[in-house]
């Protein structure tokens, strides 16, 4: 029996822009409150990042690769036209992230300058790779948010073949399907479902502003911990009263 896994959601670009300002780390604290516990893509770290760009956010575009077979990858070539990679790049749109499946191997580099200036160049917000990229001096000169575990200088041809694109795939220990809504910056990758999008950016504004305008202010003050981060039932309430007194309410 097959089973048909898609989203059913979309959101607006104006919504993408908002979650630009939410940090990975707000985002999947965020997503735990909210029930998804497995959003978080593990292992997988920035080895590209543009000097003073905070964030990259997109829709996922998913590309498997599994180990290499050579009567399979001929059988592959001789019937398509393109290679399903090649193919899942050329379809990237603007404000898109290429998601990328390749069970963890270490032995190949999938991604390197050249496939990272053409999704540039069509619009995509960032790559990711559970896998490795080649040729990372070259990639890091394209100044373009790419994630990956880790560098090996050998080719595809050299020990994967890509297999499908825009399929549900597994990308850090996450289910990624098409058109999960991938938010990149310094301290990784996380995969939301659209539909909690507007609920994240909603709480994240309400969380910065507790942290930012309010704990630290306590901490200052000499506020413990115990009590003020993360606030208790007391300081919540003080929390409250504070909003009101400044206008914040």
């Amino acid at each position: 029996m097959t089973y048909i896994v898609k989203n059913t959601h979309t959101i607006s670009d104006e919504l993408l822009e908002e979650l630009k300002l939410v940090s990975v780390s707000t985002a999947s604290h965020t997503l735990v409150e909210m029930g998804y516990r497995n959003a978080y893509m593990q292992g997988i770290m920035p080895l590209s990042f543009p000097e003073g760009q905070e964030s990259a956010v997109g829709r996922a575009v998913t590309l498997r690769f599994v180990p290499l077979r050579e009567d399979l990858v001929k059988q592959q070539y001789d019937t398509l036209p393109e290679s399903p990679h090649r193919v899942a790049l050329e379809s990237i749109t603007p404000n898109d992230v290429l998601v990328i499946d390749t069970g963890s191997h270490m032995e190949t580099g999938v991604v390197g300058d050249i496939f990272t200036r053409r999704l540039r160049y069509l619009g995509g917000q960032a790559i990711i790779v559970d896998g490795c990229i080649r040729d990372l001096q070259r990639v890091k000169a394209v100044n373009f948010p790419v994630l990956a575990r880790g560098v090996h200088g050998g080719a595809i041809p050299r020990s994967l073949m890509s297999v499908g694109f825009n399929e549900p795939i597994r990308c850090g220990g996450v289910s990624v399907v098409p058109g999960d809504i991938i938010l990149v910056d310094r301290d990784g990758a996380v995969a939301i479902p659209p539909q909690c999008v507007e609920d994240i950016v909603k709480i994240a504004r309400a969380h910065d502003e507790l942290e930012e305008r309010w704990i630290k202010m306590k901490l200052d003050e000499g506020a413990s911990l115990h009590t003020h981060y993360p606030p208790n039932a007391e300081a919540k309430i003080e929390f409250e009263n504070w909003k009101k007194e400044n206008g914040y309410a």
